[in-house]
C-alpha cells in the first residue's frame, strides 16, 4: 500500500505541476501582442522524501532578460529619444527658411534687396523703384526676424516640455518604487516595472540593476540613485539664461523633498530630457548667435555705406540711419518705410548730385559682394548643416534602438510555435499523470475487493 501511496503522490504532484505549466503557457499565448510582457517559463524541480514521497514541483517565473541586452536597450532608447528631440526642433527652425527654390530665406531675400538697389541705381528718381528697394530690404530683415522668432518659439516650447517631461519622470520613479514593494509576489508587477523603465529610459539615460527577486535599482549614469525598494528621487527644473535640472530625495510616506543636487545636467546626456537640455543650452543659442551675427553684420555694413549717401540734389549725407534695431530685431527705419522718397541714394562726393545720381544706391547694391553678405549665406548653410547632422544622428540612433528592441523581444518575448509545442508537451504529460492516477485507483479498488 505504501508503494501505491508514493506512486499516487508522485502522479498528483506531476498533475498539479503541469496544470500550472499549462496555465502559464496559455497566459503566454494570450499576451503574445501585449507590450512589455515577458513570457512565463515553467521550471520543474524534483521534490522527494525517500521512502515517503517522490514527485515534482514547478516554479513559474518571468523569462530573465539578458543583462547586456537590457543595458543596451535602455541606452539605445535614451540615445534615440535625445537625437529625435534635437532633430525635430532644428528641422522646425529650418522650415522658417522655406524649402529650396522658395526663395524665402534671409539670404535669398537679401540678394533680392541688393538686386532692387542695383536697379534703383539706374533710375534713382523713380519713387516706385525706391519703394521696391525699401520693401525688399525690409523683407530681408523680416526673414531674419522670422528665423529668430522660430528659434525663440522653440526655446519657449523646450522650457514647457522640459518641465512636463521632468514631471512624467517623477511619476515613473514613484511607480517603480511602489512596484518594487510587490514584485517579489507578482510576475505582473515585473512587467509593469519593465514598462516604466522603458519609458523612463526614453526620458533620461539610466543604469538599472535587478535583484533575483525582481526588485530593481535605478540610477543616473553617474551613479546617483533614482529609485529602489527603499525610496525614490524627483527631478526639478529651473529656467533662466540656461535650463538646469536638480535632484531631490523624496520621503515615501510624506512626499517631503530633500535637495540632493541643484545641477545634475552633466549626468543627463541622453533621453528626451537630455535632448531638451542640449537644445535649450547649446543648440538653439548657437543657431540664434549665428543668425544674430549675420543680421547685425549686414545691418552695420548697410548703415556704414548709407551714412555716406544723400538725397538726390543734396550736398551733405543724410543723418537718419537706414537700419534700426529694436529689442534685438533689425528693420528698415520706419520713416523711410512710410515715405520711400526719403531714401538717400546719391553721393555728394560723386560730383553728380543731380536727379540722376544713383551712386549711393549702387554702393548699397555693391554690399552683396562683401564678407558681411557672404556671412549671411554662410548662416543659412550652417543651419542646414546642423539640421542634416541632427537628422542623420536621429536616423542612426532610431535604427540601432529598433535592432536592440527586436533582439530583446526575441530573447524574452513570446514565440507562438514554441508555446504551442510546450502546450502539447505539458498536456500530454498531464494526461499521462492522470492515467497513472486512474490505474492506481483501479489497483486500490482491486485490493479493497480482495480484502
Amino acid at each position: 500500500m505504501s508503494g501505491l501511496s508514493v506512486a499516487l503522490n508522485t502522479a498528483l504532484s506531476g498533475l498539479f505541476a503541469h496544470q500550472q505549466a499549462i496555465a502559464a503557457t496559455s497566459e503566454n499565448v494570450a499576451n503574445v501582442n501585449s507590450p512589455n510582457f515577458s513570457r512565463r517559463q515553467a521550471d520543474f524541480y524534483t521534490d522527494a522524501i525517500p521512502g515517503q514521497y517522490a514527485g515534482v514541483t514547478v516554479e513559474i517565473a518571468r523569462a530573465g532578460a539578458d543583462r547586456f541586452l537590457q543595458t543596451a536597450g535602455f541606452d539605445s532608447a535614451s540615445g534615440a529619444a535625445s537625437a529625435s528631440v534635437v532633430a525635430e526642433a532644428l528641422a522646425r527652425v529650418e522650415s522658417s527658411l522655406g524649402a529650396p527654390g522658395d526663395n524665402l530665406s534671409f539670404a535669398d531675400k537679401l540678394n533680392e534687396a541688393f538686386a532692387a538697389f542695383a536697379e534703383l541705381s539706374a533710375t534713382p528718381s523713380s519713387i516706385a523703384a525706391r519703394a521696391v528697394a525699401v520693401a525688399a530690404l525690409d523683407d530681408a530683415f523680416g526673414a531674419f526676424s522670422r528665423t529668430l522668432g522660430a528659434i525663440d518659439s522653440e526655446t519657449l516650447a523646450v522650457d514647457a516640455r522640459l518641465q512636463a517631461q521632468a514631471d512624467r519622470a517623477n511619476e515613473l520613479l514613484q511607480d517603480i518604487y511602489r512596484l518594487n514593494q510587490i514584485v517579489t509576489a507578482s510576475n505582473g508587477a515585473g512587467d509593469e516595472i519593465d514598462g516604466r523603465l522603458k519609458e523612463l529610459a526614453g526620458l533620461v539615460d539610466i543604469s538599472v540593476s535587478r535583484a533575483d527577486d525582481g526588485r530593481v535599482t535605478v540610477s543616473l549614469a553617474d551613479g546617483r540613485l533614482l529609485a529602489n525598494a527603499g525610496g525614490y528621487a524627483a527631478f526639478g527644473v529651473t529656467v533662466g539664461t540656461e535650463a538646469t535640472v536638480s535632484l531631490s530625495a523624496v520621503a515615501p510616506e510624506s512626499g517631503a523633498l530633500t535637495l540632493v543636487s541643484t545641477d545634475i545636467n552633466a549626468a543627463i546626456a541622453g533621453g528626451e530630457i537630455g535632448g531638451l537640455l542640449a537644445l535649450r543650452n547649446t543648440e538653439l543659442p548657437a543657431l540664434r548667435q549665428i543668425v544674430d551675427d549675420a543680421a547685425g553684420g549686414v545691418a552695420a555694413e548697410l548703415n556704414a555705406v548709407y551714412a555716406g549717401n544723400a538725397a538726390v540734389g543734396a550736398t551733405a549725407p543724410a543723418t537718419t540711419p537706414l537700419i534700426v534695431e529694436t529689442n534685438g530685431a533689425y528693420s528698415v527705419n520706419q520713416a523711410i518705410l512710410d515715405d520711400p522718397s526719403l531714401l538717400a541714394v546719391a553721393r555728394p562726393a560723386s560730383g553728380v548730385g543731380g536727379a540722376n545720381d544713383g551712386v549711393g544706391a549702387g554702393a548699397i547694391a555693391g554690399l552683396g559682394a562683401t564678407q558681411a553678405a557672404q556671412n549671411v549665406s554662410t548662416a543659412v548653410t550652417q543651419i542646414g548643416a546642423a539640421v542634416e547632422i541632427a537628422s542623420g544622428r536621429s536616423a542612426t540612433a532610431a535604427a540601432f534602438a529598433s535592432e536592440i528592441e527586436t533582439r530583446i523581444l526575441s530573447d524574452r518575448g513570446v514565440n507562438l510555435d514554441e508555446e504551442l509545442s510546450n502546450l502539447i508537451q505539458f498536456q500530454r504529460t498531464y494526461n499521462a499523470n492522470a492515467r497513472v492516477i486512474a490505474a492506481i485507483d483501479e489497483l486500490y479498488q482491486s485490493l479493497l475487493n480482495i480484502l
